[in-house]
């Protein structure tokens, strides 16, 4: 083998070295790119989850709160028909009252 053969397969090997190195730099990005877009997937769709959760969480206070302000309500509709009532009926006690201090 002569010195040119001896460099030409230098040259050679240099030329498959830097086209490994080359291929090898591309699959390293190609990787890097789909990790990339893989955890944009997972963090949108832990996102998606997170308020979903959210929006459930609240539509339940929601609800327990349109419950218990519906007993609440109740409650007070009761009080108030119960004071109309005794209202009522101490009315004319009450006009009667008045009638006899003025006469008086």
């Amino acid at each position: 083998m002569g010195r040119n053969d001896i460099l030409r397969t230098i040259k050679d090997a240099e030329a498959t070295a830097e086209e490994t190195v080359r291929s090898a730099k591309d699959k390293a990005a190609k990787i890097l790119s789909e990790a990339r877009v893989s955890a944009s997937d997972a963090l949108n769709t832990g996102k998606k989850d997170a308020d979903s959760s959210a929006q459930a969480a609240i539509q339940t206070a929601r609800d327990a709160a349109a419950g218990d302000a519906a007993v609440v309500q109740k409650d007070g509709s009761e009080n108030v028909d119960s004071i109309n009532s005794s209202a009522e009926s101490n009315r004319d006690a009450a006009v009667q009252s008045v009638i006899d201090t003025i006469l008086s």
